[in-house]
């Protein structure tokens, strides 16, 4: 009884250390974001993409440990460039890219801006530089932010990918860092910009 026993948690434990060991290379090999950041880590914020970028600035003005040092922007602004498929300029698209002739001025109609607008935080206490983005989402009400990586204030070969570069329970971790750091703090931002806004008087 006590062979069989054994033998059953046995049989158990190497099941639970190959599935979890699939878990883990699926993970750190393949991701779980489809598109251009597999690995990020991410949460979908219930507010306008407005709404966090101002709770982001109010809290970096607030606290300015969260800054990265020597650097003075609060977000990078989406990049804007030409839409080469764009009726205005895809059939001469050949001629602008070979610089035969000039490109027009950018308008809304020649033009697009990339998905993400991409913020860094600080972590004072290990030195290092986290770097987010944020992207709103098909319901404009809501805004996803991810957790993308960290890097080395005094090391730039030091860059890690959170989801990839870290074994489970630093990943998770980091995570948890983050979460309580970041995540949390945006969320009693807004809700406390909120009421501002609704009892401007309390303000005063």
């Amino acid at each position: 009884m006590i062979i069989k026993r054994r033998k059953y948690i046995f049989i158990a434990l190497i099941g639970f250390l190959f599935f979890w060991g699939c878990e883990e290379f699926f993970r750190r090999k393949v991701g779980g974001f489809a598109g251009s950041y597999p690995f990020v880590e991410y949460w979908d914020i219930k507010a306008t993409e407005s709404e966090v970028i101002k709770a982001i600035v109010d809290l970096k003005k607030e606290k300015p440990n969260l800054q990265p040092p020597n650097q003075n922007e609060y977000f990078f602004p989406r990049k804007v460039e030409y839409d080469l498929e764009s009726p205005e300029l895809k059939e001469n698209a050949m001629a602008y890219l070979t610089d035969s002739i000039p490109f027009p001025p950018m308008t809304k109609s020649n033009t697009k801006s990339d998905y993400w607008l991409f913020i860094d935080f600080y972590y004072a206490d290990s030195k290092e530089i986290v770097h987010t983005w944020t992207r709103p989402d098909f319901d404009t009400t809501i805004t996803t932010f991810a957790f993308v990586s960290l890097s080395n204030l005094n090391n730039r070969n030091d860059y890690r990918l959170i989801n990839r570069d870290f074994w489970y329970l630093e990943n998770k971790k980091q995570i948890w860092k983050f979460e309580r750091t970041f995540v949390n703090e945006i969320k009693e931002k807004i809700e406390e910009n909120r009421k501002a806004a609704h009892n401007p008087h309390r303000c005063r």
